[in-house]
């Protein structure tokens, strides 16, 4: 999965993480608007940003959440 940010050049502002994209051409919008009276600048673009999936967690550290959470699971049945 990528979010993706939405940055101008001309100005410095990057938005926050946009994970459809429709928040993405909301955001565009809105820093349009806001910023620079509805013009499209030159240096606006669009920043793609890796978003961790669970398959990238380290294999020991995912084997520890798993014991840990069956310790955790197992103390409170028993409790």
């Amino acid at each position: 999965m990528v979010a993706k940010r939405y940055r101008c050049d001309d100005c410095g502002g990057t938005s926050n993480l946009c994970f459809t994209d429709g928040m993405l051409w909301r955001e565009t919008q809105r820093h349009r608007l806001l910023e620079h009276a509805g013009l499209r600048l030159d240096g606006e673009r669009v920043i793609d940003v890796p978003v961790a999936r669970l398959v990238d967690v380290p294999r020991g550290q995912a084997i520890a959440t798993v014991v840990l959470f069956s310790l955790l699971v197992a103390w409170a049945l028993l409790r």
